[in-house]
């Protein structure tokens, strides 16, 4: 969240002004519930237990994940300082290590349940919220939670912690003890509806052991913490394990009921994409996540899949897809004309490459909302331009006449009418082809640019793109960097270009203004890569927050996509409508699958369980044990990537 800043007149006014009329249907306020739903009421009862869990699943066994990244150098989540290990902060329903106060409904929009917390209250005038600890919640060393504990968490995290936490909980004023098992966070104002759903996602850490430790540091000294898993062992750059807490303080919860159901979940490191999946064939890891377009379609050949013990699964999910394309830094000059980042997305060729490698598998992204109802559709309707008209002067004038579409080619490898549009572009920016390259009218430099990735592999998407853009004399070099140097570039803006993604939520708010907010352009290590520096995005953003219903909220999210579609800000590239998986038929899952999807193998971590006698079924793989792992041929990183600075707002998923 940003601070709120003063407004311009006009329709924009008006719409604020209706913005703050109390609805019946907003987060409930004035009692102590045990869940919170921004819009209207929450859909289990403190009795019930979710829907998309096994309550009487068994307990046991060995999970064997691929962690999704290279490696890892710290046991710290919080710092932008270094790659965490897999499994610190939460990747399923609740944390598997780390815990928050809540824990998200991940069969609703946005829904925050109680976790460590036992109740919470929102104030009528929504400018704080309180939360009564449970009593029995404790650290692993078998200390109690303390509202001590959250007071610490919060400041140190803002403090001290990643810079994106100062954007996310900004409008906290102050947060106090209130009572023996009692905090409360004071809001500045009652303006920002979602900001008391949040709180409780503010993760939970040991005020003793953080005090010893600096939290903006890199450590590989084990936390103390509260979640269902301890830390057992771990090896950077191979593995880390943990094993299920049997004194776990909420195994006895309806809401923890049916979830973390392994003895041990252990995080295998994978350099090579190919060797991975051969690695997951073999039976050296359970489940994994397929990013593969070929691979999907015809990898699946081998044995154990041929006679069941590796099945497939495709999970469609209710949220938005994730919004993966090219991201340009507009902090360089080349990139800061908006017309040359169009024209870049004019030589990207979808069509061919969806024919030639991808299957007919992948869908073209054209909104950051795609495949829900906040994805803009059609031109501006009457609400949309309550906000849009005030900011014309700020925006490109087709947000206003054109519905956004992607640019289409026969797919035949030759997209010479949208080179022809690119060029146009370019010379309207300034830039002419002069002895075969593109050249700056104005600086006489010629076009060039890097793109930093971490996977060789992605050499057969890029390249294509590249060629197309020696046709309009701009030299693009590919670089292949490992996890560290591609965190630490990122972090600090030194970039020309990446591949990188948004997975935006139903209930889009404050990680908005971390994403695209002019506030977090320059702060070093925020989400806000491209360098976003636009004021009408920032109305938007701020329109985004003090939406008291969820039309409102749908109106404010549709004029957003347009803006920012048409800014071209990532050229959005392409994914496909569903999770896939690979998995060995030991794992057992719900029938159900929530609302939320599948999406990493996080929720498979947190719900599934170990067919134990299929496990032991002869031909089945054994686990691998502790050390195994072989460091001579590097297995570390099959399909995602995911850069975690910090809390995590935005992730990549790599679709080949």
């Amino acid at each position: 969240m940003t601070r709120k800043k003063a407004w311009s007149t006009g329709c924009i006014t008006v719409a604020l002004s209706l913005l703050a009329v109390p609805s019946a249907h907003a987060v409930v306020r004035g009692k102590p519930v045990h869940a919170l739903a921004l819009y209207g009421e929450a859909k289990y009862g403190p009795n019930d237990v979710f829907g998309f869990v096994n309550p009487t699943a068994p307990k046991g066994g060995t999970l064997r994940v691929n962690a999704a990244a290279p490696t890892f150098d710290s046991l710290n989540p919080f710092s932008i300082k270094g790659v965490p290990a897999a499994g610190l902060v939460s990747l399923g329903t609740n944390g598997m290590f780390i815990e928050g106060l809540t824990t998200s409904g991940e069969d609703e929009p946005f829904a925050q349940y109680c976790l460590l917390c036992e109740t919470m209250e929102v104030a009528e005038d929504n400018t704080w919220i309180e939360y009564t600890l449970r009593s029995e919640a404790r650290f692993h060393d078998g200390t109690a939670v303390t509202p001590e504990d959250v007071i610490a968490s919060f400041n140190m995290l803002m403090e001290k912690g990643a810079p994106n936490y100062r954007v996310y909980w900004g409008d906290v004023a102050k947060v106090e003890k209130t009572g023996d098992r009692k905090v409360r966070f004071h809001f500045k104002d009652g303006n920002n509806v979602e900001l008391a759903m949040i709180m409780g996602q503010l993760p939970i850490i040991s005020k003793a052991f953080w005090e010893s430790h600096d939290i903006a540091a890199t450590t590989f000294d084990t936390p103390n913490s509260t979640g269902p898993y301890r830390i057992d062992s771990f090896e950077p750059g191979r593995f880390i394990s943990y094993k299920r807490d049997p004194n776990y303080w909420g195994k006895d919860l309806v809401i923890t009921r049916g979830t973390y159901n392994f003895d041990e979940v252990r995080f295998e490191y994978f350099r090579d994409d190919t060797v991975a999946f051969e690695a997951f064939k073999s039976g050296a890891f359970d489940i994994h996540f397929e990013n593969s377009a070929r691979r999907w379609a015809t990898g699946y050949d081998f044995p154990a899949f041929t006679d069941g013990r590796v099945q497939k699964l495709s999970v469609e999910a209710g949220i938005p897809m994730v919004a993966q394309g090219f991201m340009y830094n507009t902090r360089r000059a080349k990139f800061a004309d908006r017309r040359v980042r169009q024209a870049l997305n004019y030589a990207f060729d979808f069509e061919s490459l969806n024919k030639t490698i991808f299957y007919d598998q992948y869908t073209r992204i054209r909104s950051y909302w795609q495949h829900s109802d906040l994805e803009a559709k059609g031109l501006p309707t009457p609400e949309e331009l309550a906000l849009l008209e005030p900011l014309r002067a700020q925006l490109p004038p087709e947000v206003f006449t054109q519905e956004f579409k992607q640019p289409t080619t026969a797919g035949d490898g030759n997209p010479r009418d949208n080179l022809l549009k690119a060029k146009e572009l370019l010379s309207e920016a300034g830039w002419d082809v002069v002895g075969g390259q593109l050249i700056n009218r104005e600086t006489k430099e010629p076009f060039t640019f890097e793109l930093i990735e971490t996977q060789a592999s992605l050499e057969r998407i890029i390249l294509p793109w590249f060629q197309n853009l020696e046709k309009l004399g701009i030299k693009g070099t590919l670089r292949v960097v490992d996890a560290s140097q591609i965190v630490n570039r990122l972090t600090d803006f030194d970039f020309d270009v990446t591949v990188s993604g948004v997975q935006n939520s139903l209930s889009p708010g404050n990680e908005q203004a971390e994403f695209w907010g002019s506030a977090s352009a320059d702060r070093k290590g925020s989400r806000n890569m491209s360098g976003v520096k636009n004021p009408a995005i920032d109305k938007l953003v701020e329109v985004m927050l003090k939406a008291p219903d969820r039309a409102t909220l749908a109106t404010a999210a549709h004029a957003l996509d347009r803006v920012l579609t048409w800014n071209f800000y990532l050229g959005l590239q392409y994914g496909p409508t569903s999770d896939r998986f690979g998995y060995w038929s030991k794992l057992k899952h719900p029938d159900k699958f929530p609302m939320q999807g599948m999406q990493t193998p996080g929720l498979a971590i947190s719900n599934w369980w170990m067919d134990s006698a299929a496990a032991q079924t002869p031909g089945q793989p054994a686990a691998a044990p502790t050390g195994e792992t072989s460091s001579s041929n590097g297995w570390l990183i099959a399909g995602i990537v995911i850069v975690l600075l910090g809390a995590g707002f935005i992730f990549l998923r790599r679709r080949r």
